[in-house]
């Protein structure tokens, strides 16, 4: 596993996986993405950390259903369901995950809040592919720590 360190978090990268240049995104609401995949990988992993106003009454705080409410958020307003949906709480703050189908295309998201700060990742590959890279992008994001 090699360390990466970003602005203000970091994460382990499975062998094989780096970080991609030319990155096409445009988000409003996150700071520029990291875009991540593994060499002949199936699918890509972007990590940004999520802005708020700082008198925005949507910034999660650190409870789970605080952060569940942002995994149901990104896929209403592209007016989907979750087909899964889950929270844990870690000892840095709270994470939840909620997995989409988007056009073919199997699409897993993440939000980590330590109460003061957000961070959201995001998996896409294609739907047949979603079990291929599983264990490396759990890992992923399991190994995102505050910097």
């Amino acid at each position: 596993m090699m360390r990466l360190n970003l602005d203000g978090y970091s994460l382990d990268l499975p062998p094989d996986w780096s970080g991609l240049e030319d990155v096409t995104y445009s988000d409003p609401s996150t700071l520029p993405p990291v875009a991540l995949a593994a060499e002949g990988g199936t699918g890509r992993l972007m990590v940004a950390e999520m802005l708020f106003d700082d008198d925005d009454d949507e910034q999660p705080g650190s409870e789970p259903a605080e952060l569940e409410a942002l995994a149901r958020a990104w896929g209403k307003r592209r007016r989907l369901e979750p087909l899964e949906l889950g929270t844990h709480k870690r000892p840095d703050g709270v994470v939840a995950t909620a997995t989409y189908l988007v056009r073919g295309c199997f699409v897993q998201v993440w939000f980590l809040s330590n109460g003061d700060r957000v961070v959201q990742a995001s998996y896409v590959c294609p739907w047949d592919e979603r079990d291929d890279e599983e264990a490396d992008r759990e890992a992923i994001v399991r190994s995102l720590r505050w910097s």
